[in-house]
């Protein structure tokens, strides 16, 4: 902990987000110092943004009727984030955890700023201290008084009101989908620009009500106020991802030594009807009222048996409900099913990489670990690889292959998706402009540079560089 604590303004045009090793080269900043008074907590950056406000300890007995906050935990799960009243909360920030966990992307999907791994101290900021939260270099200032609260609330103010990153009026090379958390959000996807939405997460909309994952009308209703907010525009289900750090009670699960590696996902599903059959009804009867243009994804694949039982289990509720058929695809995120993707190749209509968890088992690093938070490496060579091999095998048997997770909705990491092949990003919404004018600064020359270095090199700190670099952000 240091005495003397100071704010890193980070770079406009292109910026970090999910990992802390996606944030602005500090060699082009500008800093201003805070008084000795004020103390300063190192931790990783989660998403990027900068807030300030009072502190709120995660059991705290005050009331959301006090105004917005910052919140401070140990660390926090997919349901206690959304249990909240998200309006309320400025930031979040937590002693342990990691940069690529489901708490973390509740909050991306949001907008809200967060900071992890910023160790035990955080936990005794008394509340009502007014802090300010960096989710762009992964610092927490506590303490903040005078002229350090002024100057942080004026480095808040310039943010908010900065000139929109340049644009050439050109048009992005890959489509741009959005992601959401909250059925209300559908709403924003035209205004926000997004070509539909290219992954919904289900079970976060059970988040706090898990007991009703089995009501076939729970789900019905929440796919159709989606589908008619998004209206004619695409909407991807991902089915069901229960497991890893995505705990439910309600559902009497056993406990696993290592959940990452259980039965999650698709494996899950396959294991319990009582589950699944409720969800593809729910999704086969929407297509079938409203005419809505759904996709469903399976999660957590990793052998072609398990999708071709998903998808016949699929086609027999269609065939039972007299429903239209709806593209079947799968997400790439364990190593077998990108190793085997061509396998996939014949039987799929789509892939979809998710580049968190691919990551995380290609590494062998947990998304949640505060001790490896600083390791995470969205754009490790192997991760790059792995993407760019996926692209190649989806073009040459005509399959589009999305792309989503931390990466996609990082300015930079969208670049390097891009020039590796992706045909779509999904970003979540209040990051789709960023990641937009990004991507129209680019060029086929410039993406096969970078695409070069990416395969051959790779790491986040080298392609930040690069990049930045070459579009002169």
């Amino acid at each position: 902990m240091n005495s003397t604590a100071s704010i890193t303004a980070p770079a406009q045009a292109i910026e970090g987000d999910v990992p802390g090793d996606l944030r602005a080269d500090a060699s082009k900043t500008s800093r201003f110092v805070f008084s000795g008074s004020v103390i300063r907590h190192e931790g990783v950056a989660g998403t990027r943004g900068f807030a300030v406000a009072p502190a709120r300890q995660l059991h705290s007995s005050q009331t959301d009727a006090d105004g917005p906050y910052i919140l401070i935990a140990h660390d926090l799960t997919p349901a206690e984030t959304q249990a909240m009243d998200l309006t309320r909360v400025s930031g979040f920030c937590t002693a342990a955890g990691g940069p690529t966990s489901h708490a973390v992307q509740v909050a991306y999907s949001l907008g809200i700023p967060t900071i992890v791994a910023a160790g035990d101290q955080v936990l005794s900021v008394p509340d009502g201290t007014v802090c300010a939260l960096d989710g762009d270099t992964g610092t927490f200032y506590s303490g903040l008084t005078g002229d350090d609260l002024v100057a942080a609330t004026a480095h808040r103010d310039r943010r908010a009101t900065r000139p929109r990153a340049r644009r050439n009026g050109g048009s992005p090379p890959v489509t741009l989908t959005g992601t959401i958390t909250l059925a209300s959000q559908a709403v924003e996807l035209r205004e926000a620009g997004a070509d539909g939405l290219g992954l919904l997460a289900t079970e976060l909309l059970f988040l706090g009500r898990e007991q009703d994952l089995a009501d076939e009308e729970q789900h019905y209703a929440a796919y159709r106020e989606i589908a008619r907010a998004v209206g004619s525009a695409p909407v991807t289900l991902r089915t069901l991802d229960i497991g890893g750090d995505k705990e439910v009670p309600a559902l009497g699960l056993p406990r696993e030594d290592n959940s990452f590696l259980g039965v999650r996902g698709l494996r899950l599903s396959l294991r319990r009807p009582d589950l699944f059959l409720p969800q593809l009804r729910a999704a086969y009867r929407v297509a079938r009222d409203d005419g809505a243009q759904l996709r469903l994804m399976f999660p957590m694949v990793t052998r072609v048996e398990e999708f071709l039982q998903a998808a016949e289990t699929a086609r027999q509720v269609q065939a039972d409900l007299s429903a239209p058929a709806l593209p079947l695809g799968v997400m790439v995120e364990v190593p077998a099913c990108a190793l085997a993707v061509d396998q996939f190749a014949g039987h799929v209509d789509f892939l979809s990489i998710g580049t968190n968890d691919l990551a995380q088992y290609l590494t062998a690093m947990s998304r949640t670990s505060a001790d490896l938070a600083c390791d995470v490496d969205l754009l490790h060579v192997a991760v790059t690889r792995t993407v760019r091999a996926v692209a190649e095998t989806g073009a040459s048997h005509g399959i589009p292959v999305s792309a989503c997770g931390g990466l996609a909705g990082d300015p930079v990491g969208a670049i390097v998706l891009a020039s590796l092949g992706v045909t779509a990003l999904t970003v979540a919404l209040p990051y789709l402009p960023d990641v937009r004018d990004a991507l129209t600064r680019t060029d086929s020359a410039t993406l096969a540079t970078i695409r070069e270095h990416a395969l051959s090199t790779g790491g986040s700190r080298h392609l930040r560089g690069l990049v930045t670099d070459l579009l002169d952000c």
